[in-house]
């Protein structure tokens, strides 16, 4: 028999929010990746 050391607490509040803090994360980190990226391209069209 498996059992947990910690309670699983889905559908909770407390989930809820650890995943809206983890995908709030993500969205920035994707946004700031996307802006460098960007910034390399202009950076490389425009170093004549």
């Amino acid at each position: 028999m498996a059992t947990t050391q910690y309670p699983v607490e889905d559908g909770s509040t407390r989930t809820e929010r650890r995943v809206g803090i983890r995908v709030f994360i993500y969205v920035i980190g994707l946004h700031v990746f996307a802006g460098f990226a960007m910034l390399i391209y202009y950076a490389g069209r425009h170093g004549n």
